[in-house]
């Protein structure tokens, strides 16, 4: 079972030519709120990560100026972070903080490791300057490398989480999407929706082989009440009858991103649940994953669920 209980929340204080700001940007304002608004009034635990990115050599000149066991840049960083601790302390969330040298994909997760977090949560900037590639491709490892759950978190017109999709595609993983779509809509009292996407047939090809389109339409329909129905099993051993507003199961031809881009616009939905799986290399380049080409794409919140089986490239010192 998917668990939410241990929650980092990777928390970028860059800004311009500062490796420190005292000011929040909404993307990283964006994932303190929403990782707040999941662990009010349970037993969770937050804690708030900067990861400083800089160089070796940048890191020696630091330390020529002070002890090396507490630098400037994480003495500055640690203020910053000790903020987000008492705010999340005023409204009775437990919480800590860490700061980290190094590449901020790495450190994050070897912080998620050691930490033995449950739950990560990142903010995705809007725009598109330079800079903002640079996150995202931080964003591109994480989804590939982290461990846990990973949840982009994505400034949108509902203060709190009201609709929620899970995307099915009937695998192992699938069930773990599902186990965290229904405790997520449990939690914000949200509507929950999933959907599977059947494979769409070429009509015309089978047209002109001389098979009756009334035989393809009778086909295609008992493909579709047969998912329908797998679809509803894989429900029922959830515990969706619980939820408030219920849940809706949508069974679809097409391509899984466009199927899943008109379901988001459709039901309006906050948060789109995702798997993922661990691509590096060559064949991340080529291929990619589902969950890297919805991130760009998508408007909403996204969380990346890894396979049962994925392990981890990244192993801490």
């Amino acid at each position: 079972m998917i668990s939410f209980s241990r929650i980092l929340v990777g928390v970028d204080l860059s800004h311009a030519d500062r490796l420190v700001s005292e000011e929040l940007s909404d993307h990283c304002e964006t994932a303190v709120q929403c990782a707040l608004r999941l662990a009010e009034g349970g037993n969770y635990h937050v804690t708030f990560m900067a990861s400083i990115d800089i160089s070796e050599q940048a890191m020696h000149l630091i330390e020529l100026h002070e002890s090396p066991e507490v630098t400037p840049v994480e003495r500055d960083a640690g203020h910053v972070l000790q903020k987000l601790v008492d705010r999340a302390e005023a409204v009775g969330i437990k919480a800590d903080y860490v700061v980290g040298l190094g590449p901020s994909a790495e450190c994050i997760i070897k912080q998620v490791l050691r930490g033995e977090h449950t739950l990560l949560v990142i903010g995705a900037r809007s725009s598109q300057k330079l800079s903002q590639i640079l996150l995202g491709r931080t964003a591109t490892k994480l989804l590939r490398k982290c461990p846990v759950p990973v949840l982009v978190a994505k400034l949108g017109p509902h203060e709190h989480l009201n609709s929620i999709l899970v995307a099915d595609d009937f695998s192992e993983n699938g069930e773990q999407l599902l186990d965290a779509g229904v405790q997520l809509a449990r939690m914000c009292e949200a509507k929950l929706h999933v959907v599977h996407v059947l494979e769409e047939t070429d009509d015309a090809k089978l047209v002109s082989s001389g098979i009756p389109i009334e035989q393809i339409y009778r086909v295609q329909e008992t493909l579709k009440e047969g998912a329908a129905a797998k679809l509803a099993e894989r429900l029922s051993r959830t515990d969706y009858r619980t939820l408030v507003h219920g849940a809706m199961a949508h069974v679809e031809f097409g391509r899984p991103e466009a199927v899943i881009l008109e379901k988001l616009q459709e039901h309006n939905v906050d948060l789109l649940i995702t798997g993922t799986v661990g691509r590096t290399g060559l064949a991340a380049l080529m291929m990619g994953n589902t969950a890297e080409r919805l991130m760009n794409m998508v408007n909403c919140s996204l969380l990346a669920i890894k396979p049962v089986d994925f392990v981890c490239p990244i192993k801490v010192d």
